[in-house]
């Protein structure tokens, strides 16, 4: 999704402002969906205002420039389903930690252990963070993407629990690749 979308999305829980947003952007649940900056997110208000999909008041403020609160217009609602009606470009994963397993072979079996130990401790605290706000999360497709989530930390954390010694015990010398020789 684009910084448009997305303050279109964030935009549709309630007016904002612009630092309102990119805090609500940073967020659970926004957080896990895109990375978004001031440097996008405030461009991207600029345009969308431009284009009549936000409208935008200035509240006054004590010793401080006033402050732009945006709402969504009739236009914008429009506009976002128009784009949440696209089909959705595919996942793309960028992992550290997965960086770290997959060149494993090169690190001391204690480092290995100690990267997925670390990774278990994170998504048991995700899950637990996830399960403490379930109540909370009554609309269908929050609910539904909640699910989702504590069933894929889930699957995670089984899959690291189950196969952690795979990687810790194995030797890593038969794992590794036979060097090339040089074509001199």
């Amino acid at each position: 999704m684009d910084a448009k979308t997305l303050c279109l999305a964030a935009l549709s829980l309630g007016e904002a402002s612009g630092y309102e947003i990119k805090k609500l952007l940073d967020q659970p649940p926004f957080d896990h969906f895109q990375d978004t900056g001031f440097g996008s997110i405030y461009p991207a208000l600029t345009r969308l205002t431009r284009d009549g999909l936000l409208a935008c008041t200035a509240q006054p403020q004590e010793k401080r420039p006033d402050k732009k609160v945006y709402r969504l217009t009739p236009e914008g609602e429009a506009e976002l389903v128009a784009q949440l009606s696209k089909p959705p470009q595919p996942d793309r994963v960028r992992s550290d930690f997965l960086f770290v397993l997959f060149m494993s072979d090169l690190l001391p079996r204690a480092t290995v252990g100690q990267a997925i130990d670390q990774r278990i401790a994170l998504i048991e605290a995700e899950l637990a963070e996830m399960r403490a706000c379930e109540a909370e999360v009554v609309r269908p497709g929050h609910r539904f993407v909640l699910e989702l989530g504590l069933a894929y930390y889930q699957a995670v954390l089984d899959f690291l629990r189950d196969n952690r010694a795979r990687l810790v015990s194995a030797d890593p010398a038969v794992s590794r690749p036979v060097e090339r020789e040089s074509a001199s």
